[in-house]
């Protein structure tokens, strides 16, 4: 990996277009780029990545666990307020009504316990 130090910020005429970028590097200017609103910055970003990691393999992995923990806690909120039935509650999340008595029949994990292993 490149060192912090030997990052190189191009000023904004000597960045690329998106279009021109290859591969994966791309991939991540667009989506850099729509994260922040600007494609500009998606360059930038994208370019500043390649320069830390490029040539490393590097494996991003999804954000699943989090988006489904998330998920879960507000299934729960909305089911303890009370005006909504399991039914309703599976469709507006898109599952079946089993899926939603699973999720609501949990102990909802304590993140605030350390970890042992």
């Amino acid at each position: 990996m490149a060192d912090q130090d030997n990052i190189i910020e191009l000023p904004d005429d000597a960045l690329p277009e998106i279009s021109e970028l290859q591969g994966d590097l791309r991939l991540l200017a667009e989506v850099l780029a729509e994260a922040t609103g600007d494609k500009i910055a998606g360059v930038r970003l994208a370019l500043v990545v390649a320069q830390r990691l490029g040539g490393t393999p590097l494996r991003i992995v999804t954000g699943r666990k989090w988006m489904l923990a998330w998920r879960d806690k507000c299934m729960r909120r909305d089911y303890d307020r009370g005006n909504i039935t399991v039914v309703e509650l599976a469709r507006k999340y898109r599952m079946c009504e089993r899926q939603a008595y699973n999720i609501l029949g949990t102990v909802e994990p304590d993140t605030r316990q350390m970890r042992m292993w």
